[in-house]
């Protein structure tokens, strides 16, 4: 070969790769990176890269109510990218016309995260916004989550307390949740004479939000069984004694009130 043919060749290959060079950093549009080895004569091979939102996983927080999100970004070595964000809406009509507030995700080990600052009971719409190889953009379809509370609240006691002039029960509760308790119940029979339950005997429920729960008429000297439920705002339950082994108390003037109600109470 002339040393004339070999420039020519020299400086061709020098232009190819300069094309090639510009083409993977702009990524040829729409997500892509194609690199044709075109060093091997009649080979008409081509590698093909795509930049992709993968592994997506969203947790809700028990402790904060907060929606964590975490995934990876398929290819992204090949991609020169310059943000990532997670954009989210709460409690929307139309996610797909709605208003996103955008947080920057943080990367660690190759997985992005981000927490949304949500509260139980919100429904969280949210997608994955990658800027990337000079003005293009990556934005995944929408997803949502519902912020439910799966921890059931703790009902440690209840206090009783019977005014004998207005003749009514006055019932507080010692509760917690990692939330927030919603409903208070408290479910009563009034026995009569009878100290006992029996497969008859029917309970009136009563409930409320506040404290404390008043069930009024109360005959004096009567003898009434107890159950007591709270409820949180996600429907989660905790009870203390039931409608089969209910406490049981009377009535009664001279008794020594408030009467604290455990578990291990006896009636």
């Amino acid at each position: 070969m002339r040393k004339k043919e070999r420039q020519i060749i020299t400086v061709g290959l020098i232009l190819l790769f300069a094309a090639i060079g510009w083409w993977a950093y702009h990524g040829g549009g729409g997500g892509f990176v194609d690199i044709t080895n075109a060093l091997s004569g009649n080979s008409t091979s081509t590698t093909t890269y795509e930049l992709a939102v993968s592994n997506l996983l969203a947790t809700v927080d028990q402790a904060t109510g907060h929606v964590l999100v975490s995934f990876q970004l398929a290819n992204e070595e090949h991609f020169n990218i310059s943000s990532v964000q997670i954009l989210y809406a709460l409690n929307v009509a139309d996610p797909n016309n709605a208003t996103y507030t955008a947080l920057n995700a943080t990367a660690e080990n190759g997985t992005y995260k981000a927490e949304i600052p949500s509260k139980f009971g919100d429904v969280v719409y949210y997608k994955i916004k990658v800027s990337y190889n000079a003005g293009k953009t990556l934005e995944s379809d929408v997803k949502s989550i519902t912020v439910k509370d799966t921890a059931a609240p703790t009902l440690n006691s209840v206090s009783i307390n019977y005014n004998s002039t207005a003749g009514t029960f006055s019932i507080d509760f010692n509760a917690t949740d990692n939330d927030a308790i919603a409903t208070y119940y408290v479910y009563y029979a009034d026995l009569g004479t009878s100290s006992t339950v029996s497969n008859t005997t029917t309970f009136t429920a009563v409930n409320a939000t506040s404290l404390p729960v008043v069930i009024s008429n109360v005959t004096a000297n009567n003898y009434y069984a107890f159950y007591f439920v709270v409820e949180d705002i996600s429907g989660n339950k905790a009870m203390l004694y039931n409608e089969t082994s209910p406490y049981i108390v009377q009535a009664n003037a001279t008794a020594t009130w408030p009467v604290v109600v455990t578990e291990q109470s006896s009636s």
